[in-house]
């Protein structure tokens, strides 16, 4: 199954979501657990995705040098 292609804010939303809960007075161990693991799984997509775009910026500022 191929995975869902989400964008950077849909990310940072679902994370913010995630953190909402925590901050909330009343939850279930075994969904905390859950939730922890699924917040996990965001940053290192998050991580990834950040990495991927300082990468291309990168690839782009020699030639910026370049043309001036």
């Amino acid at each position: 199954m191929a995975k869902k292609s989400r964008t950077y804010s849909q990310m940072q939303n679902e994370l913010g979501e995630i953190i909402n809960w925590f901050e909330s007075d009343s939850f279930d161990l075994e969904e905390a657990l859950n939730k922890y693991n699924e917040a996990n799984k965001l940053v290192n997509e998050i991580k990834q995705y950040l990495t991927e775009a300082e990468n291309k910026v990168s690839k782009l500022k020699p030639v910026s040098k370049i043309e001036k």
